[in-house]
């Protein structure tokens, strides 16, 4: 499903790990991978532009807290992105960092601020910014029945998360 005029899913393993094509009728792609950073994603901006997708949707950032890469650095990184991806592509969407467990020693309060970051380049570049932030978090974080680890979404989260997709991308 690859094709020009597709719509391309890009980021880390919260979108690598969800079969994109059983929500679309039209062609979807997953270009996402495991493990990826911001600057991964940059590293394969040139893949998108091969492809010629009528729609971006970018999941990114959660990776770049884990490896330590600081927030600065994090933002100058969406802000190169969301700029190639517009000169490329008029829609182009980008879904927040999504909660996660507070046991764990990232902060729930960096990813807001993170997601805040994200919101304002999305609004000054002209991408659509998708909170699903409070749709997945409760009691400190990720709520549990949408987890199947502290950081990864099951079955149920990404049906949720596909939803609020879905209806951003119907605007």
């Amino acid at each position: 499903s690859c094709i020009a005029g597709c719509i391309a899913f890009e980021g880390d393993s919260n979108m690598e790990l969800i079969n994109f094509q059983e929500y679309f009728t039209e062609p979807a792609c997953n270009y996402a991978h495991r493990g990826s950073t911001t600057g991964d994603v940059l590293s394969r901006k040139e893949k998108m532009r091969a492809l010629r997708p009528s729609v971006i949707v970018l999941l990114a950032g959660g990776n770049d807290i884990v490896q330590s890469v600081p927030e600065d650095m994090i933002a100058a990184n969406y802000e190169e992105l969301i700029g190639f991806y517009k000169s490329i592509c008029d829609r182009v969407y980008c879904i927040s960092n999504l909660p996660i467990n507070p046991k764990l020693h990232i902060k729930n309060s960096t990813m807001v601020s993170l997601n805040r970051r994200l919101e304002n380049t999305c609004r000054r570049l002209g991408a659509a910014y998708i909170n699903v932030f409070p749709s997945l978090y409760q009691n400190g974080g990720l709520n549990p029945a949408y987890a199947i680890d502290p950081v990864h979404l099951n079955r149920a989260g990404q049906e949720l998360l596909m939803e609020i997709v879905k209806n951003h991308l119907a605007h």
